[in-house]
């Protein structure tokens, strides 16, 4: 039997490991209904991160992309400024990889925003204040590296509603995607969580699909 493994149940995790005192309770539940896979109603921050990414991807597909207004708002600014990033990538790119981890046989998934010359472009709309580093702990470009062995460099870019930044990563800036995740099996089995790993995350057909980029 394989398992299905994101970097999203990862993070979920890791937040939680991060998180400060007064958020460690929320965190921890979070946590627990992504690992038992609970329907959750997306938050007014997920759905504007949403829209923002959906703008992006409209303005590149149309391939009209125009000159920055002077009047134009903050958002539309950085609509065109990221759309002119990731113009010419290939968007929504499937990636997926095994992994054998504590006798355990793991499918690795996940789905880059964009993929273009080697790099990897991750669109991030934030509802605070951007610090950099945000994503240094992020499993996400140790997962997406590892599961592009040809990519060189993974961008995160990020926009708080005022400002639009880069944060940058390379195979040497981050742990092995397989360290963490030994890590969160140890977890699991210590905890007593692996019965919920092994009934919410084994292979089933809609996964088999999406690991053969159906």
């Amino acid at each position: 039997m394989s398992y299905w493994m994101t970097q999203s149940l990862l993070n979920s995790w890791i937040y939680w490991q991060n998180a400060d005192d007064r958020y460690e309770a929320r965190a921890y539940a979070s946590f627990l209904a992504t690992l038992r896979r609970e329907e959750k109603a997306p938050t007014k921050a997920m759905q504007t991160g949403i829209k923002f990414e959906d703008d992006i991807n409209a303005l590149v597909a149309s391939g009209l992309i125009s000159p920055l207004a002077p009047d134009a708002d903050k958002w539309a600014k950085a609509v065109i400024r990221f759309a002119r990033i990731c113009e010419g990538g290939q968007s929504q790119v499937p990636v997926s990889g095994e992994l054998r981890i504590a006798g355990m046989d793991l499918v690795l998934y996940g789905v880059c925003d964009y993929v273009k010359s080697g790099k990897i472009f991750d669109i991030k709309k934030v509802s605070s204040k951007y610090e950099y580093g945000k994503y240094y702990n992020s499993p996400q470009h140790p997962m997406y590296l590892h599961l592009i062995p040809e990519a060189k460099r993974f961008d995160y870019l990020i926009f708080d509603g005022t400002f639009c930044y880069r944060e940058t990563y390379r195979r040497c800036d981050c742990k092995p995607i397989r360290q963490t995740i030994s890590e969160f099996m140890q977890y699991l089995r210590e905890s007593g969580h692996m019965d919920d790993y092994r009934a919410h995350w084994a292979m089933n057909a809609e996964r088999e699909e999406k690991r053969h980029g159906i």
